[in-house]
């Protein structure tokens, strides 16, 4: 089967010179006076990303626009505007419309990110694009910076939102299922953009992606694009707690959904060795969440795990729009 990233080598390629600067979070931008601008654009369609049975309308408006600010923090820029088109049926729009954007509206304000414009069409089910355009202080951060020798890093912790999908899809949207610590994770998930720019002006940061696909197979994509193998110490994964305690309830590893749960929004990221381990205490204290060392970026290619000081390939089991079902996602 072709999947997600096979298609976008084929449009890269038809798209000849007409294509610039495809393969990161955001597209680069130089403005006219030399300033580093980035523009990027998500789009979440039901039943592929999300379901009304699982999420609530506001919960789908702030998770729409949290993909692309996301984006925004995996490149070190600060956002500045953005623009939505909703698609969607005409009787959905009587009943829902409005409790979407205001979970959209309410994490645009908490991001000062206005929102400028956007687009309103008919379609069968509902579709939200969200594109936001952000502003760099100094150069972009991308996906290729790892070198050799880098430790590779995480903000926060890992699995939760997998969690979450795991327990809807035995138990349903029962009330105890979304009280529950890993479904806040899946629905009100936060972008790492104040983590990710407070770093970037105190360590030697390399590589910064966005966790989104899921870390084993973000992972693959700075090694590809940086030319480096990657090593995650499955030991040292800081697996969400929400995460742990579903996988006691459902008799499942949350190790898996650390390593290959999408949706997760942390950011990864490698930087010089030294560079980030005396910050950690200040950066915990400022953030209230977890900065973790996972493992090392080495001469080579691809991913590999570490357990009990054996390193192997690691399978990076990364979403993907079209070798996973439908359904399978929230």
């Amino acid at each position: 089967m072709t999947g997600e990233f096979d298609w976008i080598e084929r449009i890269v390629s038809c798209l000849g010179p007409s294509g610039s600067g495809i393969g990161d979070d955001a597209a680069v931008l130089t403005g006219p006076d030399g300033e580093t601008w980035v523009w990027t654009i998500d789009t979440l369609v039901e039943r592929v990303h999300f379901r009304f049975d699982w999420l609530e309308p506001e919960a789908v408006g702030h998770r729409g626009l949290v993909a692309s600010l996301s984006d925004l923090a995996a490149m070190g820029a600060e956002p500045v505007a953005v623009l939505t088109a909703l698609a969607a049926p005409p009787d959905w729009l009587a009943d829902r419309v409005e409790r979407l954007y205001e979970g959209l509206a309410a994490t645009a304000r908490h991001a000062g990110c206005p929102v400028v414009g956007g687009d309103l069409s008919r379609a069968a089910e509902v579709q939200l694009t969200v594109t936001a355009l952000g502003r760099c202080e100094g150069r972009a951060l991308t996906r290729g910076g790892a070198r050799p020798e880098d430790e590779v890093w995480v903000t926060g912790a890992l699995g939760g939102p997998a969690a979450a999908l795991a327990l809807l899809a035995r138990e349903g949207p029962k009330p105890d299922v979304l009280a529950h610590a890993a479904y806040d994770r899946l629905a009100r998930p936060a972008a790492r953009i104040d983590e990710v720019r407070w770093l970037q002006t105190r360590a030697q940061l390399g590589a910064v992606i966005d966790i989104s696909d899921g870390l084993s197979g973000d992972a693959g994509h700075v090694a590809d694009a940086s030319g480096v193998a990657i090593t995650i110490d499955v030991g040292r994964l800081p697996v969400d707690a929400g995460a742990g305690d579903v996988g006691r309830r459902l008799n499942a590893d949350p190790i898996e959904w650390a390593l290959h749960g999408g949706e997760e929004f942390e950011v990864l990221l490698t930087a010089r060795p030294g560079s980030i381990g005396p910050l950690v205490e200040e950066f915990e204290a400022t953030f209230g969440i977890s900065l973790t060392a996972i493992g090392t970026a080495v001469e080579g290619a691809g991913v590999q795990k570490v357990e009990n000081e054996v390193a192997k390939p690691l399978d990076t089991k990364s979403w993907d729009h079209f070798a996973t079902p439908p359904d399978s996602g929230v």
